[in-house]
């Protein structure tokens, strides 16, 4: 079974060692510029990859049809399947389960259940699928191998210390600051709290005023909670997000409120980006910081998939740290704001490996 080559174990006593397992640098921290080919791991077996996530958005649209990209490249992968929970915790449990039975080689899982998941890529290990959740961050529950074959995900505590600095160096060390989380449950959301909260913790003058606040990383829902919150809070001075397509209904809220924009961060998204190039005129506390998206990671998830279906030694880094792509304040050209009206709203033009007309193509389907 394609699990069992991450145990290397040794058979029965008396009986010849099993094959060497692969390596494939669990836990090992880097950065994209580590990235390898996926033509290094293909293989010539074939092979059938899934993708189970608890519900569906516009960053894991791209990241599905980022991940169908890199399968492409791999003549041998002869399917890419697709499971989406609509947000119901036992429909991404029996969805996982449902995958390994239909024989799926690697199954890539976006568990918004969080931990609640294990038990069911646990079954999926066992029947013989190679499992990765991925974004979950490097403490998420469970022993690779047994559990799952391994995490891979971007750093969330490091991504989270960078959110949190942009917002403590725009506000001078002093504000009161909204953090925003996303679906009830998900571990993408605890992975990041250590990050930002070691980094308010040294900096007093930051009031946390909630958080996490549920968001489900919908715009919409952005922008209801945010009406209460201004209603209930007459000073809010900054916002952490995880999500800048989110954001901006939280930013909405604001200018129908007319309250005055305030810093926001999140991943980087192009109608984010068009929202402040249109409306930072006039608002000079309104600034964004950015990072990248991530929408790479399943491509990640699926070359560290193939590396231990072939026993091929992976040296990519399983945990990718990542840094601002945007910063509306800085001086370099190259993180300024880039917007283009043509495109829809929830592409990541800085990160995606996706060229535009595919990033459009997307949203066409």
């Amino acid at each position: 079974m394609s699990a069992a080559l991450l145990l290397g174990a040794m058979g029965a006593l008396g009986a010849a060692p099993a094959a060497r397992a692969a390596d494939l640098s669990l836990g090992k921290v880097g950065n994209e510029s580590e990235f390898v080919d996926a033509t290094h791991f293909c293989g010539t077996k074939p092979i059938r990859v899934a993708l189970s996530v608890g519900a569906v958005n516009a960053h894991r649209q791209i990241k599905r049809a980022e991940l169908e990209d890199e399968a492409r490249k791999c003549p041998n992968i002869t399917e890419v399947g697709y499971a989406d929970a609509g947000g119901n915790p036992e429909k991404e449990l029996a969805n996982i389960r449902s995958l390994a039975a239909q024989g799926y080689d690697i199954i890539i899982v976006e568990p918004d259940s969080g931990a609640a998941a294990i038990p069911a890529m646990r079954d999926a290990v066992k029947a013989g699928s190679v499992v990765i959740p991925v974004e979950v961050g490097v403490d998420f529950p469970g022993k690779a191998g047994v559990d799952y074959t391994m995490v891979v995900t971007p750093n969330q505590e490091q991504m989270a210390s960078v959110y949190a600095q942009f917002l403590v160096d725009k506000l001078q060390g002093k504000g009161n600051v909204i953090v925003w989380g996303g679906a009830p449950g998900a571990p993408q959301t605890a992975a990041q709290l250590p990050g930002w909260k070691k980094v308010f913790a040294a900096n007093p003058g930051i009031n946390v005023l909630e958080g996490p606040v549920i968001s489900n990383w919908d715009p919409a829902y952005y922008q209801k909670v945010t009406t209460a919150l201004l209603a209930k809070y007459p000073q809010i001075d900054g916002m952490y997000s995880d999500y800048g397509a989110g954001v901006m209904g939280a930013l909405r809220a604001f200018k129908t409120a007319g309250r005055p924009l305030v810093p926001v961060t999140g991943l980087d998204a192009n109608g984010a980006e068009c929202f402040w190039v249109d409306n930072h005129d006039g608002e000079p506390r309104y600034q964004i910081g950015f990072t990248s998206s991530w929408t790479w990671i399943d491509r990640l998830a699926l070359r560290k998939g193939l590396a231990a279906v072939n026993q091929i030694d992976s040296p990519e880094p399983s945990v990718v740290n990542v840094s601002l792509l945007v910063d509306s304040t800085s001086k370099d050209l190259g993180l300024a704001p880039k917007c283009d009206h043509d495109v829809p709203p929830d592409v990541s033009l800085a990160s995606s490996r996706l060229s535009r007309d595919q990033l459009i193509a997307v949203f066409k389907k």
